[in-house]
């Protein structure tokens, strides 16, 4: 009798995170133990949803109903209960119980189908949004936190914000990012990102500065590209007024060293040092 209550329990708490988008996107966080808490504290959640709604029927379909003068049958759990003791499932004395566990446990199941669909139109109708692209759009963007270099994209994509993205291989990268990724049940979105470059150069292989002479705004739409997160080695917010400031400065002293050079000194004789 108890597996009535336990398997639903479970299985309750493992479909909220697969169907519920709110609690999908984050699944990937939780693994091992923290996994099982984390589906055993929804599962208890629409179990005693389901407890409650289960007493609530149970008591309503006792009331007496009359429609036009005629006395409507709504006891469904007497009926259930008698149908249980003569499959020999259950006695006189436990159908009841039988019979509410049973209620019990199918409710519990079928809580986290509503509850997914309900949280999708309650959000929806909020932020007023017209498709389920839009709503997942924006709720992906909620995954894009608890680090720097998440909030980070996240900034870029909402705001629009230019970033300077440096590889491993010493290319260097300034756009703006456009997706960050969707995660799945076993992988977030520290995979890979897209981006619409701006600008592109690379690092001196000795002093490390950066060149950027690659202007991809020359071109009508610049082609998305991807870059992989694992090779990121530093990323930041991307200035064109400091960037043009520092060319210009850099070019200043450039012209300063090449027009201003030493005399070169006159020889000497040596009995005119020794005079």
């Amino acid at each position: 009798m108890g597996l009535l209550i336990i398997l639903p329990f479970l299985i309750s708490g493992y479909i909220v995170f697969i169907r519920h988008p709110f609690y999908y996107l984050r699944l990937h966080r939780f693994q091992g133990q923290l996994l099982y808490l984390q589906v055993a504290r929804m599962g208890m959640t629409c179990l005693i949803v389901a407890t409650l709604l289960s007493t609530v029927f149970i008591v309503l379909s006792k009331q007496k109903v009359s429609v036009a003068g005629y006395d409507v049958a709504t006891d469904y759990s007497s009926y259930l209960g008698a149908l249980l003791i003569q499959l020999d499932v259950a006695n006189e004395k436990n159908c009841a119980l039988w019979v509410f566990l049973l209620q019990v446990g199918l409710t519990t199941m079928l809580i986290p189908l509503f509850w997914a669909r309900l949280y999708v139109y309650a959000r929806k109708k909020k932020l007023q949004l017209e498709t389920d692209a839009q709503f997942y759009y924006l709720l992906s963007l909620g995954v894009l936190e608890g680090t720097p270099f998440r909030i980070l994209l996240r900034e870029s994509i909402v705001q629009c914000t230019p970033c300077m993205f440096s590889l491993n291989d010493r290319k260097v990268y300034v756009g703006i990012v456009l997706f960050a990724g969707t995660p799945t049940e076993s992988e977030g979105i520290d995979h890979a990102f897209t981006l619409i470059p701006l600008l592109s150069g690379y690092r001196d292989k000795d002093t490390l500065e950066v060149s950027l002479n690659t202007h991809y705004a020359n071109t009508t739409s610049p082609h998305p590209i991807m870059l992989i997160q694992e090779n990121i080695v530093s990323a930041t917010h991307f200035d064109f007024t400091t960037w043009n400031t520092f060319k210009s400065r850099k070019n200043r002293t450039q012209r300063h060293s090449q027009t201003y050079q030493h005399r070169s000194a006159r020889p000497i004789k040596a009995i005119q040092a020794c005079a």
